[in-house]
């Protein structure tokens, strides 16, 4: 699964870097909707992979417990390097709210616009991302308090129509909102998730095939080719069609194993996070910032940040808190389990009652 959040974060990473220089188009391929596809393949890449991660967690602490585990390590996950991401934009008055041609545009937040970008709920309080990448990680939390009841829900029984019918009402609900209010509601992006838990369920069952693992690479890219292709359908339409192939796609392939892809892939998926938060930073600083410096001090500048800013904020920031994350989670189980586990005292007047009786 590295290789899919490896060119998933990639995609996003060049679609900015190419629209930045005005490169729009390559042939057919519309580069301008790199980005988009881009969090729309992470999308169903995360899915997948918290419901597996959900299962492993249901086997050590049980029920009760999932839900409450499962945000406490999300939110570990999320928080910290967004919150860091927005207080330097704040900070340094950063203009990264949009992207342009040789160009980036910011805001002047108010408390309203920072409050909502720390907490990720510009999408409830219809406030802009001050940092443009993270619009997508509001859709993200949301996804994050429905997957454990959904998970739940499709636990006790292997078949795929639970999910398969949940993917079309998602659909067609998306449709009509879209219809009225074309804007990227959560209620957008569900099929996307979906797709990733019926990829999930797919593994669960009994219809798993296995495939060359050398193809899957390519499967990838004729579905990145399909989306980027101009004028083969409405977008919100490919979007949901390109989630439901990979969906369906992803459980018939092999584990990669050729270490000339899985050590990239590796690399690219371990820091992706950082990745996708600090690349506007790189390409402002470099290309714009360094704007009168020769094209190969720019360059080299860019990717040293590139490489650079993701590896750093990952070992001093998301390493730790993903580690202190998962202690909180874990305490809060052994807490939960021990209080319940405990017998509740005899009520005094039964205890009394009884007392009287055996004398």
């Amino acid at each position: 699964m590295d290789f899919l959040r490896s060119f998933a974060v990639l995609l996003v990473f060049f679609g900015h870097l190419s629209f930045f220089h005005q490169l729009i188009a390559v042939g057919p391929l519309n580069l301008r909707l790199m980005g988009t596809l881009g969090v729309t393949l992470f999308f169903v890449h995360t899915a997948l992979v918290l419901m597996l991660s959900l299962e492993r967690q249901q086997k050590d602490q049980g029920d009760n417990r999932l839900f409450m585990s499962f945000m406490i390590r999300r939110c570990f996950r999320i928080y910290p390097l967004s919150i860091a991401a927005v207080v330097l934009v704040v900070a340094f008055h950063l203009p990264l709210a949009v992207v342009s041609y040789w160009h980036f545009g910011g805001i002047k937040p108010d408390g309203a616009d920072i409050f909502s970008n720390l907490f990720l709920v510009q999408n409830f309080s219809s406030r802009i991302s001050i940092l443009g990448p993270m619009w997508s990680l509001p859709l993200e939390m949301d996804m994050y308090v429905f997957l454990p009841w959904l998970y739940l829900l499709l636990r006790p029984n292997r078949s795929i129509r639970r999910i398969a019918f949940g993917w079309i009402i998602a659909v067609a609900s998306g449709l009509i909102y879209m219809h009225y209010i074309n804007n990227s509601s959560f209620l957008g992006f569900v099929p996307c998730f979906l797709a990733g838990v019926l990829a999930y369920q797919l593994q669960r069952s009994n219809y798993r095939r296995r495939l060359p693992a050398l193809l899957w690479p390519l499967v990838v890219a004729m579905l990145a080719a399909f989306f980027l292709v101009d004028g083969l359908g409405e977008h919100w339409v490919k979007k949901w069609t390109t989630c439901l192939f990979l969906g369906l796609a992803v459980p018939f392939f092999s584990r990669i194993s050729s270490p000339w892809l899985v050590v990239p892939s590796h690399f690219i998926a371990k820091y992706s996070y950082g990745i996708y938060l600090t690349h506007f930073f790189c390409i402002l600083f470099a290309f714009e910032r360094l704007g009168k410096l020769p094209a190969l001090v720019k360059i080299s500048v860019f990717v040293a940040l590139a490489v650079g800013l993701p590896v750093l904020f990952y070992h001093l920031l998301e390493e730790p808190m993903i580690r202190f994350g998962k202690r909180v989670a874990k305490s809060y189980a052994r807490a939960t389990r021990s209080s319940t586990s405990v017998a509740p005292p005899l009520p005094v007047q039964n205890a009394r009652s009884s007392h009287s009786q055996s004398s």
